[in-house]
């Protein structure tokens, strides 16, 4: 593992709302636009090589996004229309953690938030790594292991370049993974038909919304026999409710033996403020748990302080997958680096850095996007970060294999 060589400074603690942009606040409205589009554009072009951590990837074709933006603004006569120019120049940035603070039906949906399916790429063959549980994709039942043909009539490359816009000549492998993925999350106001191939048989599914329905509760939880705790986040750490929810669960959890906590379903992101008093409840002194880099090689560790009334000090182990993102991955990494928590699933939603936003004076639309990066206390960006005990984190409909894993290894099987 190659670790990153920074220079170190005491900062103040400061409060952060890791949130993922894969989460829109508002819809936009449609009308006259009655706004200068082109003066917006030009204040992303300007803003995004000099604010965005991870520019430097993007930097190549940049310049063919900004003309094309402009070119497109030239033309713009509805606030609709402005809103599309400005989503293809996010996608031309290709993050999962870049995203505007408002959308219509006709906008692309997120990733994570609004996905249900994971591909990878494996020897020219487009597989399924993960589906959600509860969401469309599973409900259809597609499996971990499909291989993806077709998406509403279009092979993988077509698909990919309907979210490619500047550089399509120079489709790298990440960018291309991160195409095929939003592609396949779909539109808000289009159907989903997708084509896959298991074993030597071809399936044609039609899939429902991805997003998939939750509790009311921002957590819930169990005993499972010999004395087994689990406590799920529902997509709420966000939600300043969460914590004293997790309290009250863990209070239930003081005598048992060991403890899962099920970080899955947190795609959405969250805040510090949430975080670090759920994860002050497994230390005993002030502890540091994640790393934020910024751009100049200057680096502070982030710690955390003990929280409630007593400590959990059983074992831990944490559950993670594709649909883990943002403020989850920093307590992911946060468990393991504090040495609190087994860490065990897949590679999580790889929402990169923390973000922040600037508003656009002239329609009003904020972009949101990472200006510093996150690491792990190893020095592993946090993004790169995966469990060492890999499993199927997220089978969609079929047995979960992760968390039977779990339960067996603090039973001692």
């Amino acid at each position: 593992m190659t670790h990153a060589v920074y220079k170190m400074i005491s900062l103040p603690l400061f409060t952060a709302v890791m949130a993922s942009c894969s989460n829109p606040s508002q819809s936009a409205p449609d009308g006259a636009v009655g706004f200068d589009l082109l003066s917006d554009i030009n204040v992303i072009c300007k803003e995004v090589p000099k604010k965005y951590a991870y520019f430097e990837a993007r930097a190549a074709h940049w310049p063919e996004t900004c003309e094309r933006a402009r070119q497109e603004a030239s033309r713009v006569e509805s606030r609709k229309g402005a809103l599309e120019v400005l989503e293809r120049v996010v996608d031309d940035l290709y993050d999962p953690h870049i995203g505007l603070n408002t959308n219509n039906q006709n906008s692309p949906r997120l990733i994570p938030s609004g996905s249900d399916l994971w591909i990878e790429t494996v020897e020219d063959k487009h597989i399924v790594t993960a589906v959600r549980p509860k969401s469309g994709a599973a409900e259809a039942g597609i499996r971990v292991g499909d291989a993806l043909v077709s998406f509403n009539q279009m092979m993988p490359r077509d698909l990919a370049l309907t979210r490619i816009h500047a550089g399509q000549d120079s489709m790298n492998e990440n960018r291309q993974r991160w195409a095929i993925n939003a592609a396949i999350a779909g539109r808000r106001s289009e159907s989903r038909n997708i084509e896959i191939r298991r074993g030597e048989d071809v399936f044609s599914f039609s899939l429902a919304a991805p997003e998939v329905s939750l509790p009311d509760e921002t957590v819930t939880s169990k005993i499972f026999s010999e004395r087994v705790g689990y406590i799920r986040f529902n997509n709420s750490l966000g939600n300043s409710s969460t914590v004293s929810a997790f309290n009250l669960a863990l209070n239930d959890m003081r005598q048992t033996d060991g403890l899962i906590i099920d970080l899955r379903e947190t795609p959405s992101g969250g805040s510090t403020n949430v975080a670090e008093p759920i994860l002050g409840r497994f230390i005993a002194k002030k502890t540091a748990y994640q790393r934020t880099v910024f751009r100049n090689g200057i680096f502070n560790n982030r710690a955390v302080k003990p929280s409630g009334e007593w400590t959990y000090d059983k074992p831990v182990i944490v559950l993670v997958g594709r649909w883990t993102g943002s403020m989850g991955e920093g307590m992911a990494i946060g468990f393991d680096g504090m040495k609190r928590g087994h860490v065990m699933g897949s590679k999580m939603a790889r929402l990169a850095g923390g973000t922040k936003s600037i508003k656009l004076k002239k329609t009003g639309i904020s972009l949101n996007f990472p200006a510093y990066d996150l690491h792990h206390l190893d020095g592993t960006p946090r993004h790169n970060w995966e469990p060492s005990d890999r499993a199927v984190a997220d089978n969609g409909a079929q047995k979960d294999i992760v968390l039977e894993r779990a339960i067996s290894k603090l039973q001692g099987k």
